[in-house]
């Protein structure tokens, strides 16, 4: 990280650590959150109690009351569980955090499993009586009418209730085995003459680097210590794979792996499946921008290492952290004022953790915790560009999640379904690199450009072609497959997405242990690839339309959040989502920015 940003961190800069009380007032791992454990145990017997009354014959009041009661519960569950994850993430090396998690996951689990029956009884209500209860249900509709949807993948209360209590010791304790080994990490390397011992952040900044040399040690270096825990981390992911299949398919009796995904997003199979076609299609896209890029970089042979390669430029421009913020927040600001005031929230609030430290879980990520709390942002800034990005991508999370909580002030239904969780998230990028452009010579645009396609392969094509991994990975261990196949299955994933635009060196069939969403939520990254190839549509729109006409609408799309289907939010903007020919939108939108770029050489 460059000096200047550590420096602000060191002297305890205002909005670079989060302040997790708004969440719940104090923590303890040995002695947990009476106040609001006696109060989740109070509404829990109230609503126990009154299950004698859930029959054909109850009023539209008394179901309505039920309703509330379950939402207020919910909400009490998502406060202990975000409080407990924030928590974990601040450094996964803390015993004390690890003993919250757990423990607030167990209390998370006998709620599930005690409250289970409402939503159990309300799928088993013949279509008569739903009808009848679902008529002037305000903002619960849609979810009301999801759980019908879902009617034919639940299972007995008893099955169920095994089921939740199975996933504390299961799958979860195997995501937290996962992270403790992982976010341990330092990986060393030597950088200007210099040997270190780097974060994962600290490190991925390194793939950007103008130096050929130290882009491919960076790289050595991480999947290197993969390659060390190859064995461990493999049998994690099989593990969680074959959990993944027991329970949706042999149980709940899903046609398929990823049907579990795409009908908890409540997407169609045909529109998943247009998606990934239409990412194959264009594969040939970005196999034409690495070999352009390779001819401007003069490097010879294009290696995997040099992806995210920038173009040879004086110096990388560095953000200290007040002025990466503010960058992010005029860009905002540029397009809506509501927007640059809804990030804002976050730093008034200090809802962010921005501050790199050893222990700290790797990545990124928006937590929104109960739609009348401003939600929280965890990254790692370091300076560079890419960490700005992030920045505006994850604070557009959260102007997301407060346009929905004003539509949608219930838990069950404000957050966005997964397949719209990216929209506004890659708009705010696109907004911070229209703003970098404004004062942009020549040069500096092309290397603006550059970096849009390179972030646009990140989120599109290698998002796409994980989900492609997890496809055939999902089948092969159901038939048995060792680790070292695994490897080689992505690796060959690897070859078949890069063409032969460049050189995949061999280390590189380790990268798939180092990516948490393939083990954490399985087939949840084609939510990315949806996401970008949206957003360039809309931003297209919004270029032609200019904000003041453009942004009510992409607004009111963005209130939506849970409170209907994803194929009716996007159809009442115009789009059919289950055509290939939709998704080919976006593809077309960067296939310009390549010409342009190609011109310009």
């Amino acid at each position: 990280m460059d000096q200047s940003v550590q420096s602000e961190f060191d002297s305890g800069s205002s909005s670079v650590r989060w302040n997790l009380s708004d969440v719940l007032p104090a923590r303890s791992g040995k002695i947990f959150q009476a106040s609001i454990i006696d109060q989740l145990e109070g509404l829990i017997i109230e609503f126990e109690n009154s299950r004698p009354r859930l029959n054909d014959t109850i009023t539209h009041d008394d179901f309505m009351g039920f309703l509330d009661q379950y939402e207020r519960i919910c909400r009490m569950r998502a406060k202990l569980t975000s409080y407990a994850y924030m928590y974990f993430s601040e450094d996964t090396r803390l015993q004390d955090a690890r003993t919250f998690k757990a423990r607030a996951e167990e209390i998370d689990a006998d709620a599930a499993n005690r409250t289970l029956f409402f939503e159990l009884w309300w799928k088993s209500l013949d279509p008569n009586v739903s009808d009848r209860l679902l008529a002037d249900s305000r903002s619960y509709d849609y979810y009301l009418r999801r759980l019908i949807q879902t009617r034919p993948y639940s299972l007995p209360e008893q099955v169920e209730q095994a089921i939740n209590l199975k996933d504390i010791t299961g799958k979860s304790a195997l995501l937290q085995i996962y992270h403790q080994i992982r976010d341990s990490f330092l990986y060393e390397l030597t950088v200007n003459g210099t040997p270190k011992k780097l974060t994962e952040e600290q490190v991925r900044d390194l793939f950007y680097s103008a130096t050929k040399e130290e882009r491919s040690a960076a790289y050595h270096a991480m999947l290197k210590k993969f390659d060390q825990n190859k064995d461990v981390l493999g049998e994690i992911y099989k593990s969680i794979v074959r959990d993944w299949r027991n329970e949706g398919i042999k149980l709940r009796k899903y046609a398929s792996p990823i049907s579990i995904r795409n009908i908890s997003n409540d997407v169609p199979d045909q529109a998943v499946n247009a998606l990934l076609s239409a990412c194959k299609d264009n594969a040939s896209l970005f196999q034409r921008y690495f070999k352009f890029k390779a001819k401007i970089l003069e490097i010879g042979e294009m290696s995997r290492t040099d992806v995210y390669s920038p173009l040879p430029i004086e110096s990388e421009k560095i953000y200290p952290w007040k002025e990466g913020k503010d960058l992010v927040i005029n860009s905002f600001k540029l397009f809506d004022g509501k927007f640059a005031s809804m990030a804002n929230n976050l730093f008034f609030e200090s809802h962010i953790d921005a501050e790199p430290r050893e222990g700290k879980i790797g990545g990124a990520y928006c937590m929104s915790v109960t739609p009348d709390m401003t939600p929280y942002v965890l990254l790692s800034y370091t300076g560079k560009p890419r960490s700005v990005a992030t920045l505006a991508h994850e604070l557009g999370h959260a102007i997301h999640s407060q346009l929905s909580a004003k539509r949608n002030p219930n838990q069950l239904s404000f957050e966005a379904p997964l397949p719209l969780a990216e929209t506004a998230s890659v708009f705010g990028e696109l907004l911070l690199t229209d703003r970098m452009l404004l004062d942009a010579d020549d040069k500096t645009r092309k290397a603006i450009l550059v970096d849009l396609v390179n972030d646009s392969y990140a989120t599109i094509m290698r998002q796409a072609f994980f989900v492609i991994f997890e496809l055939e990975a999902h089948e092969r261990i159901s038939s048995g497959i060792d680790i070292d196949d695994l490897c080689d299955l992505y690796h060959s994933n690897l070859k078949t997405q890069f063409g032969d635009s460049l050189h995949v060196p061999p280390e590189f069939k380790y990268e798939w242990l180092s990516i948490p969403h393939i083990y954490q939520s399985p087939f949840y990254c084609y939510s990315y690839a949806w996401g970008n190839l949206l957003v360039l549509s809309l931003y297209s729109e919004y270029k032609k339309e200019g904000a003041e006409s453009f942004a009510p609408g992409y607004i009111k799309m963005l209130s939506y959040g849970g409170a209907e289907p994803p194929e009716k939010i996007l159809a009442e903007a115009g789009f059919d989502i289950n055509t290939k020919e939709f998704w080919q939108g976006g593809f077309d939108q960067l296939s310009e920015i390549v010409s342009e770029l190609e011109r310009g050489y």
